[in-house]
C-alpha cells in the first residue's frame, strides 16, 4: 500500500499500516477502535507464514514498542471490561 509522509509518496506492507493505525488509536480512549485493529492484526497474522527478522520489515526497536503497545492496551482492555 502506498502512504504520504512528510510530503513524499512511499510503499509500506499492510502489516505496517495497522501498527500505524494501532499507535495512532493508542493515544486515545477510543478502545472499541483498538480492539477491531487488534483482531485485523490477529487475522492477518494468523493467515500469513512467520516473518524471519530479516523480512518483518521491523527492527527489534519496533518489536519492543510493538509489545509494549500490545501490553498497555490489554490493560486498558481489562481495566475496561471490569
Amino acid at each position: 500500500m502506498t502512504i504520504t509522509e512528510n510530503g513524499r509518496r512511499r510503499k509500506i506492507t499492510k502489516r505496517e499500516a495497522i501498527v500505524r493505525q494501532v499507535v495512532n488509536c493508542s493515544t486515545t480512549a477510543d478502545l472499541r477502535t483498538v480492539r477491531i485493529v487488534f483482531d485485523l492484526l490477529r487475522d492477518i497474522e494468523n493467515q500469513s507464514e512467520p516473518a524471519s527478522p530479516e523480512t518483518s520489515g521491523f527492527t527489534a526497536a519496533d518489536e519492543e514498542v510493538i509489545e509494549q503497545l500490545k501490553a498497555r492496551l490489554l490493560r486498558k482492555k481489562e481495566e475496561f471490561d471490569e
